[in-house]
């Protein structure tokens, strides 16, 4: 009677939470439910070694952590009446998926297999026979370390309309005629393998394309022999994270669809005039985390279509000496660009008044600027007049301490504003238009350095008297802290309550006599200062004229900012394989742009003019030395032309590396000359490299000793 009771209330239980956690059980009622857990109509089984029942609402099956080696049409005979819409495989040690294994789920939409580093490709291809064509949308096949895939992996899937995704494996290459028997790849993710080459005929129907944290070293190709394109239905494509080093307004031929375009993360030194000459359809642009990034030309974003361009994390100096140096235009750098709605120019240097004022001057578009850690002190006022449809402004983590009460009376649109981590002292009446208040949905002005003062009475009052609080986000009052006075230091806003009492006429008065009596007593501090530190303000004189004379047009010291690459290697073609396996794959992990003469020369050029032209484009010279070195006549004549350049530069310029010893017998006399006189580094594989590579890092980014010259 009693089981009975306990079955019909189990039942009931099971009703009235939609088959949860308690409904995931053996058939044997005495043991634990601990087998599935589930949560509405998702399941999650793990530390299994077969597939449980479940109950029939369960559309979702995670099968994670199991030891289910052969995967076949039996293995789910305990559900094979269940519904499952969803269905994942991740670290079963699977090894065999067999050709019915998926027969009894005919509304199969999304299928993942990953991290199962055992699994057979092929058995798995063949598994697909049982996937219903119909009814599969989406097929993840990551982190399974494959090094490549068959050419007829999909060979199965004829007539599919799917997006595929094999991020995270090892592949080398993308040979993407294995997807032509898809009828419909709508959206390809290959993020965060190892391709180097790709080859992009066979996506006819993509319409989304991830080819990001690969090694990808130049534009991939996007035409046929007759500049037809191999991709017609393109919209989003993304490079980001690769090593691609430059690009051109032919990198992009045959794109005539892409609406997307993501850059990040590449290595590119410039970007020239009309780059997006050939994407008639661009909207969004994305070159952020280029720390190598030297020169804009001043028509580079040159698009009627383009309406989101995102510059952050580059480190750009928008600054004079750019200017002089013709590295960027800033009056020209966004006036080809008619229709911008978007900009992020966060991360880079933006601290020139007069600079910020003519960048901004064409944007009237605008609708969210983004100006995060910018290194911003100063807005101009009339900034925003010509910005009159921003909805979102973002200034967060700046050096911005105050600014004219009518710098943002030209936003009327304006419902996003983001203040944190400045410098703010102070927030009144004076700070913000009356009716700004009242139209912003977000206001955010967190971790900046408040005073907590008889002047933040007003800003607190209206907090605590209005819906104010409620725009600050999650931050208020938890980050909103005293900074000043000391004894209130890291003291809540929300805890400080100044007194009408407190902030009367009466201490406005003390405030002034103390201020009167502190200027006195600082003046006469400077005027005994004068007398007894005469000698030092000389000297500050004597800088004073030094700057005044930098700013008439000299500079004391090079920078590698000077030059396209950071460094040029000369060596033995009999040493290649060490130079291009090792030295340069660590300088360019580094972040170094380095230039070599069989990747690097103008095609066509005669080499002995390309030498001395690109060791002129770069800041140090690294001489790899060895006995194949030594012996060969083409590298006593490149030893000669590095002489040359230590002469001009000091032996700072050069960085010496010892790949092998060289016997006495090779030791040519301006060779021993040039190791008398130089230091150089000695490789040696093993213990001690670390050592060895710190060095290296160390010397190419070591100033050169030079002298101040004038710039005329």
């Amino acid at each position: 009677m009693s089981n009975v009771k306990l079955n019909y209330v189990c039942i009931l239980i099971c009703f009235a939470v939609g088959y949860n956690d308690f409904c995931c059980a053996n058939e044997n009622s005495r043991k634990k439910y601990t087998e599935c857990k589930c949560i509405k109509a998702t399941a999650t089984c793990s530390g299994l070694n077969y597939i449980p029942k479940l109950p029939p609402n369960i559309t979702k099956l995670i099968l994670k952590n199991n030891i289910l080696t052969v995967i076949n049409r039996s293995s789910f005979r305990n559900i094979s009446s269940v519904n499952i819409k969803k269905l994942w495989f991740e670290n079963n040690s699977m090894e065999i998926i067999q050709v019915d294994a998926f027969y009894d789920f005919e509304y199969i939409a999304e299928l993942r297999i990953t991290n199962e580093k055992l699994l057979n490709i092929t058995a798995l291809k063949s598994s697909f026979q049982s996937l219903t064509i119909g009814t599969i949308r989406s097929l993840y096949l990551e982190k399974n370390d494959w090094y490549g895939l068959a050419d007829d992996m999909f060979y199965h899937l004829v007539g599919a309309n799917i997006a595929l995704s094999l991020r995270r494996n090892l592949l080398h290459k993308l040979n993407s005629s294995i997807f032509l028997p898809i009828a419909k790849l709508k959206k390809l993710q290959v993020e965060e393998n190892e391709i180097v080459n790709v080859d992009l005929n066979g996506l006819t129907t993509t319409g989304f394309l991830d080819l990001s944290n690969n090694n990808i070293y130049a534009i991939p190709n996007f035409c046929n022999n007759n500049d037809e394109t191999f991709v017609p239905k393109l919209r989003n494509l993304s490079l980001a994270y690769n090593a691609i080093r430059k690009i051109s307004k032919e990198s992009f031929k045959c794109l005539e669809t892409l609406e997307s375009l993501n850059l990040d993360g590449n290595r590119f030194r410039r970007l020239d005039n009309n780059i997006l000459a050939s994407l008639h359809n661009l909207a969004k642009l994305i070159i952020g985390d280029n720390q190598q990034l030297k020169y804009i030309a001043p028509f580079a974003f040159n698009s009627s279509s383009l309406q989101k361009l995102h510059l952050y994390r580059n480190n750009f100096r928008f600054s004079k000496k750019k200017i002089i140096e013709k590295k960027f235009n800033p009056q020209t750098i966004f006036q080809t660009i008619p229709n911008l709605k978007e900009l992020d120019l966060s991360h880079n240097l933006l601290n020139d008044f007069f600079i910020f004022r003519e960048l901004f001057a064409s944007t009237r578009n605008i609708q969210k600027l983004t100006l995060v850690s910018s290194d911003i002190t100063t807005i101009p006022d009339d900034l925003f007049r010509n910005m009159p449809h921003i909805k979102s402004l973002n200034l967060e983590g700046n050096e911005i301490e105050r600014w004219n009460e009518s710098l943002f009376d030209y936003l009327p649109s304006m419902r996003k504003l983001y203040l944190d981590g400045n410098n703010i002292h102070i927030i009144n009446e004076t700070s913000f238009p009356s009716n700004l208040f009242k139209s912003l949905e977000v206001l955010e002005l967190s971790d900046n350095q408040y005073r907590c003062t008889c002047e933040m009475k007003w800003f607190l009052d209206t907090i605590r008297s209005t819906n104010l609080s409620t725009k600050m986000q999650k931050n208020w009052p938890s980050r909103y802290t005293c900074y000043y006075p000391e004894h209130l230091r890291l003291t809540l806003l929300a805890n400080y309550f100044p007194t009408i009492a407190e902030c009367n006429s009466l201490n406005i008065v003390y405030l002034i006599i103390i201020t009167a009596c502190s200027s006195v007593l600082i003046l006469l501090f400077f005027v005994i200062m004068t007398f007894q530190c005469q000698i030092n303000f000389k000297n500050a004189l004597y800088l004073f004229r030094l700057k005044q004379r930098m700013k008439r047009g000299y500079f004391s010291l090079e920078s590698s900012d000077d030059y396209e690459f950071d460094a040029f290697v000369v060596y033995c073609d009999a040493d290649r394989l060490w130079v291009h396996g090792v030295l340069l794959k660590h300088l360019e992990n580094c972040n170094l742009n380095v230039c070599v003469h069989d990747r690097d020369f103008d095609v066509g050029e005669p080499i002995l003019n390309s030498v001395g032209k690109y060791m002129a484009k770069s800041w140090k010279i690294i001489v790899v030395l060895s006995n194949n070195f030594a012996k060969s006549e083409w590298c006593q004549w490149e030893i000669a032309l590095v002489q040359e350049r230590r002469r001009r530069q000091g032996k700072e310029v050069l960085v010496l590396v010892m790949y092998q010893q060289i016997d006495s017998k090779h030791m040519i006399t301006p060779l021993k000359a040039l190791l008398d006189t130089t230091p150089y580094l000695s490789y040696k594989e093993g213990f001690g490299e670390n050592l060895f590579w710190t060095a290296v890092d160390k010397d190419i980014h070591k100033p050169l000793d030079i002298p101040p010259t004038s710039i005329f």
